[in-house]
């Protein structure tokens, strides 16, 4: 699988119930990780209110920053 890093504008971030996500606070922002195999969905709304579904892999990062979300994962 290729994975691609992605960087999206938000209004708002749901990590979908039932997968795992640990979270902490960084220098760069609020730093979330996904725990669970084979990868653990996200979904992003933006500011034109359109939905996405995004995979992210086991061990990879998602930081929050302000209204930007980088991350390591591929649109599902």
């Amino acid at each position: 699988m290729v994975y691609s890093y992605q960087v999206v504008k938000f209004q708002t971030i749901s990590f979908v119930q039932g997968n795992h996500w640990s979270q902490s606070v960084g220098d760069k922002g609020i730093l979330y990780k996904s725990l669970k195999d084979p990868y653990s969905k996200l979904i992003v709304q933006s500011s034109n209110g359109s939905k996405k579904l995004y995979h992210v892999p086991k061990d990879r990062t998602v930081v929050v920053t302000n209204d930007t979300i980088h991350f390591l994962g591929e649109l599902a």
